[in-house]
């Protein structure tokens, strides 16, 4: 099975449909996997939910789609997070509110988990960034695989042989004695300062894993969110990547 990874598209259309574009360039892929953040940031919420319903075979929760559900406390979010999460809540009909309310917080398939955050107490948005975090997960995982989002930076932690290392490389042939965690990055708010939207093409038979990048219309997406009100620091940080 030949599985196309998303995450993080936060409402940005433009970085989206270039995915998509791409994705579907490439007849081979049999699934797509959303983990969640549709929206957020961006300025095409509903347009992005529904490119996501359409197209992803799984989705699931992240913390602005459940922030924006009211699932989420959003004292923790910084001021613009916020800002961003209120006028989502204010352009979204109740159908794609209650969409986003009902999604779910964790998946598998294959062998495969499927999180936006942490396997450990998946609605608390713990980030995993470090090798002391993957270690939790790596516990707690029944399957070698744990694809997951939140931190909007594509990496994978491998863990063989009792030891975790970091592997960069956008190219990686998986062990089959080994175990693995993979972010595929973000499409619409990448922070690795590559602005390129982010996401990952898996496949199962061979195991065989790329992370990809595509260059979207920035200066578009950026207009869009000047144009909705949003703070203007999420248009200036899409062309630099943090």
């Amino acid at each position: 099975m030949i599985y196309a990874i998303i995450s993080d598209i936060h409402g940005n259309l433009e970085a989206f449909q270039r995915v998509l574009q791409e994705i579907h360039s490439n007849r081979e892929v049999e699934k797509i996997i959303c983990l969640g953040d549709i929206v957020g940031y961006g300025a095409d919420p509903e347009k992005c939910i529904d490119l996501t319903r359409r197209y992803s075979d799984i989705i699931i929760a992240g913390n602005h789609d459940f922030a924006v559900a009211e699932k989420t406390d959003i004292t923790s979010f910084n001021s613009i997070a916020r800002e961003a999460v209120l006028w989502t809540r204010k352009i979204l009909s109740p159908d794609y509110i209650t969409f986003l309310k009902n999604l779910p917080l964790s998946s598998t398939i294959d062998d495969m988990h499927l999180v936006h955050g942490s396997l450990d107490n998946p609605d608390q948005w713990r980030y995993l960034t470090s090798i002391d975090d993957a270690q939790i997960d790596f516990y707690l995982m029944e399957k070698d695989i744990l694809f997951i989002g939140h931190s909007h930076i594509p990496f994978i932690f491998e863990e063989k042989d009792e030891k975790i290392r970091i592997i960069t490389d956008c190219e990686v042939n998986l062990s089959k004695d080994a175990r693995y965690i993979i972010n595929p990055g973000s499409i619409g708010q990448p922070r690795d300062l590559d602005p390129r939207a982010s996401f990952a093409i898996y496949d199962s038979s061979t195991c065989r894993l790329r992370i990809i990048r595509m260059d979207y219309d920035i200066s578009l997406a950026q207009s869009k969110i000047r144009e909705a009100g949003l703070p203007l620091i999420l248009a200036e940080r899409l062309s630099i990547g943090k």
